[in-house]
């Protein structure tokens, strides 16, 4: 034999060995499709408390210890814990005092938690968790199923500061879904949900935070949403000069100032079709308006149309603005107001830039000809988002609601919202005449009437802090959860009931029809009897709570200001109405 062959086969059998004898490491370089982030902030004396749990599979490129069949090696752990806390966590969070950033953190505690662990329920049962006893060393736990638990610290001047935090923890899977609490010191709880890196979010903003944050979202959503933007642009096509759009806009903004404010206060349906409904009707106002525009506009008229569409296009700012209002804290009227403001800044913005864009155009080929042209092709689009959204509209179910006290209860909310719009109109009216007949000049009446049109807008928005609902008329249609409640439900049922359960088995008509009319007691009842599937009954009453409160959310349910509460006469005064209505001719078809 060959000595240098003997030699490299020695040598290539001493390092399969040592590789065979070496404790096995986990190595994970997948990236996780989806990973949830569950966190609590809080202020305490001297420090600010950070808690946070993640899911161990998602520290990629971790070599932890492991013993036996993939299990994790508990006992020899605690410093490669440390080193993912480090790298994956408390390197990709900013956190701010007054805006300045907090330096000098320091990991107090790390631990490794059970996947059916439920510490995260409240912020002192998970300090109690994270800086309790740990899982003892024979515990058998595959690494890529257990949840890493860690308690960061940062010094702080006060309490009663400002506090922000800019998470980058979207490199932890796909998509990355972080449920943050924040605690101030004065009691009390604030919720944030949010996927991805969402940037600085201040955790209890003032309000003028508030105010540049919503002027911010409402500009840049004109700009970015295009239907709107094609709307503006068939409201001002057939226009050349400034002074007459100055009906048509205050119109518009008014219109969709009373539906985005009405939204928000619970007066608009909140069946599951609605949305669909109020997407398609956008894009039937986007090929109503080019179509006139190609047969012959009549301007005088364009104000009536303006504000009939504006109403329509109000819900449409509302269902973005849903998600955002998290981060209003508890200046909701302030983010309204600055909403709208960015909302009109935006408009402005594009009647400007589009009105001599314009008029550079005819100059260069004649007027109708280039009406008809710009006209036909937004036509072109909105025909086939009309389409489109007409298709995923005929799927839902539509029937007549049944006559009772909810119902009543929704029929005043209307008849409020008519009001409101037949009152917004009439002063419309009145200053678009007023208009009409100043003839160039500047009308003082026209001026009062404007600002009187201001106020009808400010009014309802101040009433959203005084909303209240009497108990005699609840319904899971007049907010009877807590937004936190459906955040901690949202994690249960991912937990708990998403591996038997579909989400779509819990919203829809078939559940609707199963459901409808019928106590949330009722409910309650049935869940907490039969559910989870591997293990009924084994949920506390506040949690099969919580869960229930996320199913409202996904069934379009509005959230409300208090929490369900563990009395069984209060849920037995809540009626379950969530069934969509159905429209009789398309129940005829």
């Amino acid at each position: 034999m060959n000595p240098r062959t003997s030699r490299l086969g020695l040598t290539t059998a001493l390092v399969a060995g040592l590789s065979l004898a070496a404790p096995p490491r986990a190595d994970a370089h997948e990236i996780p499709a989806r990973v949830t982030v569950l966190a609590f902030v809080r202020p305490e004396g001297g420090m600010l408390k950070v808690v946070v749990r993640v899911p161990l599979g998602a520290m990629r490129d971790m070599e932890f210890p492991l013993r036996g069949q993939g299990y994790l090696d508990l006992a020899r752990a605690g410093p490669f814990l440390a080193d993912a806390a480090r790298l994956w966590i408390s390197d990709a969070l900013e956190l701010q005092e007054d805006g300045r950033t907090l330096a000098n953190v320091r990991l107090t505690a790390t631990r490794v938690s059970l996947p059916s662990d439920r510490s995260f329920e409240s912020y002192q049962e998970a300090i109690a968790h994270v800086t309790g006893v740990p899982l003892p060393p024979e515990t058998e736990l595959v690494w890529q199923q257990g949840l890493l638990d860690i308690l960061l610290e940062y010094p702080i001047a006060s309490e009663q500061s400002s506090f922000s935090i800019r998470p980058a923890l979207a490199r932890l899977g796909l998509r990355t879904v972080t449920v943050l609490r924040f605690l101030p010191p004065g009691g009390g709880e604030r919720a944030y949900e949010f996927s991805g890196d969402p940037g600085l979010v201040r955790l209890d903003p003032r309000w003028h935070h508030t105010a540049l944050r919503f002027v911010k979202l409402g500009f840049l959503h004109i700009l970015d949403g295009i239907d709107h933007l094609l709307f503006l642009l068939c409201l001002v096509i057939p226009f050349r000069r400034f002074r007459p759009l100055i009906a048509v806009i205050t119109s518009f903004t008014v219109a969709h100032s009373i539906t985005l404010i009405a939204s928000t206060l619970g007066l608009a349906p909140a069946a599951l079709w609605f949305a669909p409904l109020i997407e398609t009707l956008i894009a039937l106002s986007i090929l109503y308006m080019a179509f006139e525009n190609i047969v012959g506009a009549r301007l005088e008229r364009r104000w009536m149309l303006a504000f009939g569409f504006g109403l329509v296009h109000g819900f449409g700012f509302s269902f973005f603005l849903r998600d955002s209002l998290q981060f209003a804290g508890a200046n909701l009227a302030a983010s309204l107001l600055a909403f709208n403001v960015g909302v009109e800044l935006g408009q402005i913005l594009v009647v400007a830039a589009a009105i001599p864009v314009l008029g550079w155009l005819v100059r260069r080929i004649p007027e109708r000809i280039g009406t008809i042209l710009l006209s036909a092709l937004v036509a072109h689009s909105a025909w086939h988002w009309m389409s489109e959204r007409w298709s995923t509209l005929r799927q839902y179910r539509f029937e007549w609601p049944v006559l009772d006290v909810a119902l009543l209860a929704d029929a005043m909310r209307a008849l409020m919202l008519v009001l409101i719009v037949a009152g917004a109109a009439w002063l419309m009216l009145v200053l678009a005449r007023r208009l009409a007949q100043s003839s160039g000049r500047v009308d003082p009446s026209a001026q009062r009437l404007l600002m009187a049109l201001l106020c009808v807008l400010a009014l309802p928005t101040v009433a959203v802090a005084r909303q209240g609902v009497p108990d005699s008329l609840r319904s899971t249609r007049t907010g009877v959860y807590a937004v936190e409640q459906a955040v901690q439900g949202k994690e249960l049922y991912a937990m708990h009931c998403v591996s038997c359960h579909a989400a779509i088995t819990h919203t829809g008509p078939e559940f609707a029809s199963k459901w409808q009319g019928r106590t949330f007691w009722d409910l309650f009842s049935f869940v907490r009897e039969s559910m989870p599937k591997s293990e009924p009954g084994s949920l506390t009453p506040g949690e099969y709570l919580a869960v229930l409160a996320y199913l409202l959310k996904m069934n379009g349910m509005p959230a409300g200001a208090a929490p369900l509460q563990q009395d069984s006469s209060a849920l037995a005064k809540i009626r379950i109405d969530i069934k969509p209505v159905r429209d009789s001719s398309h129940s005829r078809k």
